[in-house]
């Protein structure tokens, strides 16, 4: 009795590191510092945070909030690293499809695979700019 319990055991630890090398795979084949490199221009996580909401992106779904491009020259530099920078950046990472010649951004296959930690740093964006504007979101007198 002992020898076949300890096959079960044997056989749920083979298993289970089966399982954790499948999923290590997995995150290999996009690195989370590759992620987190994503994340860390405000230009980037504005696109991928309207992509959350939109399928694609296009003129007439603008994705750069607008005191970011207050001024034409602003405007233009920005446009300049959105389109040499941070399209590339997020397009290479499979997260973005991206067509220049009608200026419109769409979901990648990876995308799916970053949007948990895209939802989670907009809700993080959001609560702090709640509270940085005063509003806790609770009804004090």
């Amino acid at each position: 009795m002992n020898k076949s319990v300890n096959e079960r055991n044997m056989s749920n630890i083979s298993n289970e590191r089966a399982e954790e090398g499948e999923n290590a795979a997995a995150i290999q084949e996009v690195p989370l510092n590759t992620f987190f490199e994503i994340l860390a221009n405000t230009h980037r996580r504005q696109l991928l945070f309207s992509l959350l909401e939109y399928d694609y992106l296009d003129d007439d779904h603008p994705h750069v909030p607008t005191d970011v491009s207050s001024t034409d020259e602003r405007e233009r530099q920005l446009s300049l690293r959105m389109t040499h920078i941070h399209l590339p950046m997020l397009s290479a990472a499979d997260v973005i499809e991206w067509n220049w010649d009608e200026n419109t951004v769409w979901r990648g296959p990876r995308f799916e695979d970053i949007r948990p930690l895209v939802r989670m740093v907009q809700e993080q964006a959001d609560e702090r700019s709640m509270n940085s504007s005063g509003n806790d979101g609770t009804n004090s007198p």
